[in-house]
């Protein structure tokens, strides 16, 4: 009877070790990395074509991964509180897809030993080179300034070539600040000018960046500039209103066009965006006539290289010592079949132009032997032959 009570005494210490080891797993496996991701503004299609894919693909297939988003983000007091709460909710890492004070935001991450990154963006150099050796920026993926400014060349040049009209109106967004909407307005400046074989009075650089509505003629062509971000209600009545002072035909954006393009008549429209349902509608119903455009799934390599940073191989992924800077450029659509044979690539679950396989090669918690150099050949690789390579 004693043996049988000391037996019973040992099979339950035994099954509570048994426990304590199960649970003490099961704790290690249900770590989260809890990554924030700073946007301006939740109800932007490109953001939202983003979220999906992190929070619906991402999440989906890395189960130790979580998001937090911002609200609108439209001033750096507004951005510095959202990095504040995201530190105080235990975020390891940032994706900002907007910045006010680079330096300044690196600095509160790096003093919290939080990861930052700017995914799909433009970065000046000066402000890179603030905060390339601080261990805690991880970097930038991005076009960088010469594509940005290729991008409203080819557009300007598109339309200028395709001879619809000498009137233009120009939407340059925050050009006057951010560098992105800056190089693509004066792009598309100088294409125009060159085609037209004038000049106007003042530089493309001095035009693209006035805050103020204005008007600039040489020779036959006209073309109007209207600053601010548009998607905000009430800028965006101001621009239709000035539009509607005296139409044009042509109507160039750095920034989404949807949100006033159903009152812009039927004006033919270029937009720097990003491949989303509604921009293929504005194609269907022959409104949009170029999209030049970031895609869902080009943020994949920016996330791989978060990944990394949080489970511990940050140091494994820096360029000599120094933060990363890794050039992604655009998809370009001149018409709705070319339009959907791309934006169907670019959004799948099954069939997308990063995939999950793909990041995993580049992360080394899942693949020992990645590097820098993979990483970069992935990013490097953002062009539409190289994804339907990628998925055949």
């Amino acid at each position: 009877m004693e043996k049988a009570k000391k037996f019973i005494a040992l099979l339950l210490t035994l099954a509570f070790v048994a426990a304590m080891i199960s649970c003490g797993k099961n704790q290690e496996q249900e770590h989260i990395h809890k990554i924030g991701v700073l946007v301006y503004d939740l109800k932007d299609e490109q953001v939202q074509a983003f979220r999906e894919y992190l929070e619906s693909y991402i999440a989906g297939n890395f189960s130790d991964v979580d998001f937090l988003y911002s609200s609108e983000v439209t001033t750096e007091e507004k951005e510095m509180e959202f990095l504040n709460n995201a530190i105080a909710e235990g975020v390891e890492g940032v994706l900002a897809f907007n910045s006010f004070d680079l330096e300044k935001e690196v600095s509160l991450c790096a003093e919290n030993g939080v990861y930052f990154i700017r995914p799909s963006s433009t970065t000046a150099p000066e402000d890179f080179d603030k905060v390339a050796d601080n261990p805690y920026f991880l970097g930038y993926f991005g076009p960088g300034s010469e594509m940005e400014y290729q991008a409203g060349f080819d557009m300007g040049s598109y339309f200028a070539k395709e001879q619809i009209s000498d009137s233009y109106f120009l939407l340059s967004g925050g050009a006057g600040t951010n560098v992105m909407h800056e190089q693509r307005a004066e792009g598309m400046l100088d294409a125009l000018q060159e085609v037209y074989g004038v000049q106007f009075e003042q530089s493309s650089a001095e035009i693209a960046a006035a805050e103020e509505t204005l008007q600039v003629q040489a020779g036959k062509l006209k073309v109007t500039v209207f600053p601010g971000y548009i998607g905000v209600e009430s800028i965006g009545q101001q621009a239709v209103a000035e539009y509607e002072k005296d139409p044009a035909d042509v109507v160039m954006s750095v920034i989404p066009i949807r949100p006033i393009a159903d009152s812009l008549g039927n004006a033919s429209l270029g937009t720097i965006d990003c491949y989303t349902e509604s921009n293929g509608e504005l194609f269907e119903n022959g409104n949009l006539k170029y999209l030049c455009g970031k895609y869902e799934s080009i943020i994949g390599p920016a996330f791989a290289a978060m990944y990394n940073a949080v489970t511990g191989y940050s140091e494994d992924f820096r360029e000599d010592g120094k933060a990363f800077a890794i050039q992604q450029g655009f998809w370009t659509s001149t018409d709705y079949q070319d339009f959907r044979e791309k934006y169907e690539l670019s959004s799948g679950i099954t069939l997308n132009a990063y995939s999950y396989e793909d990041l995993l090669e580049v992360c080394k918690a899942h693949n020992p032997n990645a590097t820098l150099d993979d990483l970069k050949e992935l990013a490097g690789a953002w062009d539409f032959d190289s994804a339907v390579q990628r998925r055949k």
